[in-house]
């Protein structure tokens, strides 16, 4: 199997979109197989075999791409770039350019990051579209494709996935993508003219037959807390929500069943309001013990931590951000952080919840901002930990990594308990193999990891972690546990799960 890509002479770029195939659905049932290979869609694509950049399983189509020497927030960039699949192989189905090599393909489907608007320049987010043999394009749902893409910040790579049992086939051809024979694809990148200044090869792979049970279902429970562990739940709950319909979040957490949960975006009310609702819906033996921020979202509040250990104030309730605007000037923001010392039978845990700025992009004031307050809750987690001494620390929230990683990076730097960095649990989505914790379908984004829950792992190590999307289970095994399908859109973040025990 040929892999080739395509160096373009004017700008300097690579981009580089190379095709594999396998036969997914045997592979993964003979022991003896191998050759396959799980793709993970996290953002890191370490796990690919060898130095291809697509695969296909019995569920999805996988791509990797880069632009070498360029990082650019993906969905929220000056240019264009677009996936192009040829969903049979076949030039007499979809859509053929005039232009080559895109004339090699009968285009069926497009995917468009930073699509391109009404002048052509771009627009935020991403789109899918079919296409027919005169190439209109209409516009699909990128839920109908389980479509996910990471990571959702400026990186050299990405990757992405396009479901092949997706909720409506349309006027696909059954071939290729939606069933077994050959899928040809390629990747352009333009400029916000429109004008495609590099590109791929098209090369065309082999698919196996899909999967026959049709979109992939989770039909058992996620696992329980272990013994002698402490549960830790983050949660973005999206503009106060359990205050106004606790119904949903009442369930999930309580079969969820927290030690300590850290929320973001609960305004409303102070903490014994919070403890009154923990103690109402979630149950009060053993009691609830809450920090909560004061305020509202524009001047630090909206933070919490609640707690069934006893918890200590630290200091941090009221920090401050210092960075440059755009022309120079200096702002000084509150940053939404809160931290606590609770006391949890595997001894004393330093605990912080964050939610760092939203929007923007690369190079951004958003960006400048967000990495700010990343190294105010640094410096004073820091300061708690050396005068606490606390064995156990961890530190999770709403991170909006829609820019640069360095945020994430500088947050965790230097505050385990040997002076290394905290590490990043290893949230994949319960059933699925992804990272997302974050999706609004009214929005133009794809789903992201916007959440984050980084642990000290020289003190600690992780029994459990994911994150519960209860979207994704079989009525069945939701009514074992006594979550309603619809709960899943309590709140447009979904929430983080961690299991720590001792690590000795």
């Amino acid at each position: 199997m040929k892999t080739r890509s395509l160096l373009l002479p004017a700008s300097g770029l690579l981009l580089v979109a190379l095709l594999y195939g396998c036969n997914a659905p045997s592979q993964r049932k003979a022991a003896t197989a191998p050759t396959f290979h799980e793709i993970v869609i996290d953002g890191d694509t370490s796990e690919w075999p060898g130095d291809t950049a697509a695969y296909s399983d019995e569920h999805y189509l996988y791509l990797r791409f880069s632009v070498q020497g360029e990082q650019e927030t993906l969905q929220a960039s000056s240019r264009t770039v677009t996936l192009l699949v040829d969903a049979d192989a076949d030039k007499a189905t979809g859509y053929v350019s005039d232009l080559a090599p895109m004339n090699e393909l009968g285009v069926d489907l497009e995917v468009q990051f930073s699509p391109p608007g009404p002048t052509g320049t771009p627009l935020k987010g991403v789109r899918i579209s079919s296409v027919d043999t005169a190439g209109n394009r209409t516009t699909i749902p990128t839920t109908n494709f389980d479509f996910l893409c990471a990571p959702t910040y400026a990186s050299s790579w990405y990757e992405a996935r396009i479901s092949r049992t997706p909720e409506s086939k349309g006027s696909l051809p059954e071939a290729g993508l939606l069933g077994p024979g050959k899928v040809t694809c390629m990747a352009t990148f333009a400029d916000a003219g429109g004008n495609i200044f590099a590109f791929s090869d098209p090369t065309s792979i082999t698919t196996d037959p899909v999967c026959p049970g049709g979109k992939r279902e989770v039909n058992f429970a996620p696992p329980a807390k272990p013994a002698g562990g402490v549960r830790v739940v983050s949660w973005n709950i999206e503009k106060s929500a359990p205050a106004d319909k606790p119904e949903a979040f009442a369930r999930v957490l309580t079969y969820l069943s927290p030690d300590v949960v850290l929320f973001q975006e609960w305004e409303k009310g102070d903490d014994a309001a919070m403890k009154a609702w923990l103690d109402k819906n979630l149950g009060a033996a053993p009691p609830w013990n809450v920090r909560k921020a004061k305020g509202d979202m524009t001047n630090g509040g909206g933070v919490a931590i609640a707690s069934r250990f006893p918890l200590e104030a630290v200091l941090g309730d009221s920090l401050f951000a210092t960075y440059k605007e755009d022309d120079g000037k200096e702002q000084r923001r509150p940053v939404r952080y809160i931290g606590a010392l609770a006391t949890t039978p595997m001894g004393p845990m330093l605990l912080g919840s964050v939610h760092l700025k939203s929007g923007g992009s690369k190079d951004t004031i958003e960006d400048r901002r967000r990495i700010a307050e990343a190294r105010a809750i640094n410096a004073t987690f820091l300061a708690v930990a050396r005068a606490t001494n606390a064995p156990y620390r961890l530190i999770s929230g709403d991170l909006n990594l829609v820019g640069t990683r360095p945020a994430l990076d500088v947050l965790r730097a230097g505050l385990d308990t040997d002076a290394s960095d905290l590490t990043p649990a290893p949230t994949e989505v319960f059933g699925d193999s992804s990272y997302f914790t974050w999706r609004d379908d009214t929005t133009p984004f794809g789903p992201g990891r916007l959440d984050w829950m980084v642990y000290s792992d020289a003190s600690a190590k992780v029994a459990n972690s994911f994150v519960l999307d209860v979207s994704r289970m079989t009525d069945t095994e939701l009514t074992k546990i006594g979550i309603q399908r619809e709960d899943a859109k309590a709140s447009d973040h979904l929430p983080v799960v961690t299991d720590l025990l001792p690590a000795k």
